[in-house]
């Protein structure tokens, strides 16, 4: 499921589980926050279009982090007037992770991946073993060429 949502004055097109960088929103790490404004929402071939925003349909994130973005200089210069200003700016992000797009009473959950165990039989350790021993590290070796320094002596001429 992929949604339109609008927020800090720009669209953002999400779906779930999707990390996201937003203009910065109130809240602290860990709190959740729902969208209400909600633009579109497009699942299999069906596309649902809001007049403006679709009503009944939220967009739930939770929160990551609250960071700054890197920093822009502006600098401003007037030729020939002696005139010059320059300025940095930060400007204040919150981190996103879309959890849930529901309209109506269809919602759109992350599904989360299965975690890989370690396997601890004995037949997996000797594989392991008989893999990592046929993998052997070459160490390059770089041999500097010597020069044999060419000394000129000066003969004085005797007249």
């Amino acid at each position: 499921m992929l949604a339109v949502i609008k927020t800090g004055g720009k669209q953002y097109s999400v779906t779930t589980g999707q990390v996201l960088k937003v203009e910065k929103l109130e809240g602290k790490k860990g709190d959740n926050i729902s969208f209400k404004d909600v633009l579109m929402i497009s699942q299999d071939k069906q596309n649902t279009i809001g007049l403006p925003l679709l009503e009944g349909a939220v967009v739930e994130a939770k929160i990551l982090d609250q960071i700054r973005n890197k920093k822009i200089i502006v600098f401003k210069k007037r030729k020939r007037q002696n005139y010059r200003s320059t300025q940095g700016h930060r400007q204040y992000l919150t981190v996103l992770k879309i959890e849930s797009i529901s309209i109506g009473g269809k919602k759109s959950i992350e599904k989360k991946q299965a975690i890989k165990k370690k396997d601890d039989s004995p037949k997996a350790k000797k594989v392991a073993k008989k893999v990592s021993s046929t993998k052997k590290i070459v160490k390059k070796t770089t041999t500097q060429k010597k020069v044999a320094k060419k000394t000129i002596s000066k003969k004085k001429e005797s007249k």
